[in-house]
């Protein structure tokens, strides 16, 4: 079965058990917390995909990374991904979970990574182009002096580059064909 499918059917399936315990929001807290792990330990997918080690460690495993103190929610959809031996589906799920999420809440992901801070008046017409159907945008700034000047915008996964340092990369490949 894709991996995909399988991610998909997991966060779904999570995000209705929590909503049904209006518990969606703690949730997503505490698997953003788990996906954070993922990343700073890169051992944590390793050790959880290795068969030696028991059902219980795993769980305990993933019930330190989420902060030991975790909902009721939390623990039993950790315990259903690693006694249904899905542990290598779970950095995908809760990334996908995330994506569930927004889309319950009506939700809109947005980015923006720039050479300077932007404004607060740069900040909120986008905001504005992007709000549609009174959804709420969570929006993000970052700087990166590395584009040297333009921006970077991301919203719901979709990634507009028009960055000087993006053109100047494309101008050389394109030099190098010649």
């Amino acid at each position: 079965m894709d991996s995909g499918v399988i991610s998909h059917r997991y966060a779904k399936v999570f995000y209705k058990f929590a909503s049904e315990r209006k518990e969606e929001d703690l949730l997503r807290e505490e698997l953003k917390l788990l996906s954070e792990q993922f990343l700073a330990l890169p051992l944590l997918q390793k050790t959880l995909n290795d068969p030696t080690i028991s059902s219980a460690a795993k769980i305990d495993l993933l019930t330190t990374a989420c902060g030991k103190d975790i909902s009721d929610t939390c623990s039993k959809a950790l315990r259903l991904i690693v006694e249904n031996k899905r542990t290598q589906y779970i950095r995908p799920v809760l990334l996908i979970y995330e994506e569930v999420y927004r889309k319950a809440k009506g939700l809109v992901a947005m980015k923006l990574i720039s050479a300077e801070p932007a404004s607060s008046d740069v900040k909120n017409q986008l905001v504005d182009l992007v709000k549609k159907d009174n959804a709420q945008v969570e929006f993000i700034t970052e700087t990166n002096e590395d584009l040297i000047g333009g921006f970077i915008l991301e919203v719901n996964g979709l990634r507009l580059d028009a960055s000087i340092r993006n053109l100047l990369d494309k101008l050389r490949l394109e030099l190098l064909h010649y």
